[in-house]
């Protein structure tokens, strides 16, 4: 058959994930080239593909058009200032191989393993040239023309509002931006200009430390008997209505000169975007506002233009990814017309935050969730609006309900896998096909935020466990009587339970030794002052907690496994000797650990219960 043939010949190369992938991508139907077969306009059905990039660039366009606003003078807040960028052979050696070899090409067309497999002498040319553009701060011109794929959100497909642009700007651009993000996020970061609340597009800052400092958050204030009300935010089309005088003005107090300020400005402006839709591309349009969301430097000059409005919360708590704004107030109850007042108090701020820099929020999509009452009403508006009361919530990718269950999300996610793991076993004929694909598309669903399964059922950490379960069964069949484990040791995969335990236990060795960022102080080492006896020697404080749910919490849960750990492993000198300990010693480890008492089902899921 062709589809084994093409199985086969993927197996034999030397990258055949990259290639399985491919294959799988083309099987499922999933169009990279972002067709979009049918656009309704104004009551009319349009198919004619040149017509539909058209109309597709026009609604993009649209977006990034903005009233004129004034300029006004900042104060500077940093005495440092920042203008030049130091372009050296061996950065731009790193930014290149940063690349992805598969990656899209801009209007250049050049593809990125042209600079992937490039010379010594191609790596100089680019310093000439990276050197040359900033010293005269001015972006080349050809590059400066995106080209723009549609990719489909949410609702009906035949809707341009239902979709929303992906820059794909030239490799070369690529290369000197991220050059240039480093040298100025790491300045930025340095001197704190930077809010701690920021965790999006930035070193040593995620997804998960911004999940870990939300939930440390949130189970120590329900540990101390206090409501926690949490707002959410959704910034209408956020990067694409930035003015870009106002992000200079900003820019600019932060230390930010020429000739590097000059070059950004040129970054900015006077650039063209293009719609393409399969083969067909639109016709250039112009862009008068906005931070390019598929280049490299654009998301850290959002974040540099959003910042201050962490400066409208006194009482509440700001966390931030990128432009995903939650802030959290927590109070006791005998507090709440107090704290009620203060929250329409710092709204009515972010009001006039917005209006003076240019951005309003999506009404529809901001609302409201309180942790530790369900029946409660607030009356809180923003831009005359009200705000809407949510029972759970879908926050970064991991979605929670008000009394903090993950159970939706873990339904969701085991649905998810088990279709994936079908298609794989009914279009895929080899096992070393199959094994290879589940590793990286079915198992990464879980891997993402691992952390937060400390704080789920039992019987949801059954039901992952369960998706492996019926993986490997299928593979090998249950009648030669293997267990779970034996069947994982033959296909060469851990259980999910093991792979948890050592993504979670490396991830805080990483907030253990400040190897990630956490704007709270949550781990503390045990050992600090005083004398200790030699076999406790990295071991950590443990809090004492009132209530299941801080308990539960992977700070307070994995404080009392890493204590366990052998003293070799709590005392690794680096990350690569921790983890060369771990990979030796955590199967041994977790054998030799007994069960929690109540915890039957200590087989399928360990004996931690994480």
């Amino acid at each position: 058959m062709k589809s084994q043939h093409e199985e086969n010949k993927a197996l034999m190369g030397n990258t055949k994930t990259q290639e399985l992938c491919r294959i799988l991508q083309k099987r499922l139907k999933s169009s990279k080239d972002n067709n979009v077969s049918i656009l309704e306009h104004r009551g009319v059905i349009y198919n004619d593909p040149q017509v539909i990039s058209e109309l597709l660039s026009e609604w993009f366009c649209n977006d990034t058009r903005v009233h004129p606003t004034p300029n006004f003078q900042m104060t500077c807040k940093s005495n440092h200032k920042l203008g030049e960028i130091d372009f050296n052979i061996q950065n731009i050696d790193s930014a290149i191989k940063t690349l992805k070899s598969n990656g899209s090409t801009g209007t250049d067309d050049i593809p990125s393993v042209i600079y992937k497999n490039g010379s010594t002498e191609m790596v100089v040319l680019l310093l000439r040239i990276f050197t040359l553009s900033l010293e005269t701060g001015t972006y080349p011109e050809v590059w400066k023309t995106t080209y723009i794929l549609p990719k489909h959100k949410a609702g009906a497909k035949t809707s341009a509002c239902n979709y929303r642009p992906i820059n794909i700007t030239p490799v070369i651009s690529r290369i000197m931006e991220k050059v240039v993000k480093d040298q100025v996020s790491d300045n930025l970061l340095e001197h704190e200009l930077i809010n701690p609340s920021q965790h999006g597009f930035l070193k040593k800052r995620s997804c998960a430390t911004c999940h870990i400092d939300f939930f440390n958050e949130v189970t120590r204030s329900r540990d101390n008997r206090e409501l926690v009300i949490v707002l959410y935010f959704d910034i209408t089309k956020a990067f694409d209505r930035v003015p870009h005088n106002l992000l200079v003005s900003r820019l600019c107090s932060l230390g930010i000169c020429d000739p590097l300020l000059s070059w950004i400005k040129s970054f900015l402006c006077d650039r063209n975007q293009i719609t393409k839709v399969g083969s067909i591309i639109s016709r250039p349009k112009p862009v008068s506002s906005g931070v390019i969301q598929g280049s490299v430097l654009g998301p850290l000059l959002f974040i540099i233009y959003i910042n201050s409005i962490c400066e409208c919360f006194s009482v509440g708590k700001p966390i931030l990814y990128a432009d995903d704004l939650k802030v959290t107030y927590k109070c006791k109850n005998t507090d709440l017309g107090i704290t009620v007042n203060a929250i329409q108090q710092e709204l009515e701020k972010m009001d006039r935050w917005c209006d003076t820099w240019q951005l309003q929020f999506n009404v529809d999509k901001c609302g409201w969730l309180c942790i530790g009452c369900n029946n409660l009403e607030l009356d809180l508006t923003i831009q005359g609006h009200a705000l809407l009361r949510l029972e759970s919530v879908l926050d970064l990718g991991l979605k929670y309900s008000h009394d903090l269950s993950f159970s939706e999300h873990i339904s969701k996610q085991v649905s998810k896998s088990r279709r994936l793991i079908g298609f794989l076993l009914r279009n895929f004929y080899r096992n070393e096909s199959r094994i290879l694909l589940y590793k990286v598309c079915v198992r990464p669903l879980f891997d993402y935020c691992s952390f937060m399964y400390s704080s789920i059922r039992i019987e949801d950490k059954l039901k992952v466990e369960g998706v492996q379960r019926y993986f490997t069964s299928k593979l090998l069949g249950t009648e030669n009587g293997a267990n779970y484990s034996t069947r994982c040791d033959t296909l060469g995969l851990e259980t999910l339970w093991l792979r948890r335990l050592r993504l979670n236990l490396t991830l805080y060795y990483k907030l253990l030794n400040h190897l990630v960022f956490t704007s709270t102080n949550g781990i503390r080492l045990s050992d600090d002052s005083g004398y200790k006896l030699r076999h406790t020697k990295g071991t950590v404080a443990i809090e004492q907690c009132k209530t299941a749910t801080r308990q539960k919490f992977y700070l307070i849960r994995y404080a009392q496994i890493w204590n366990k750990l052998p003293m070799e492993m709590r005392q690794a000198g680096t990350l690569a000797s921790f983890k060369k300990v771990l990979n030796d010693k955590l199967h041994e480890f977790a054998n030799d650990s007994s069960p929690s008492s109540y915890l039957r089902a200590s087989e399928i899921i360990g004996p931690f219960n994480v």
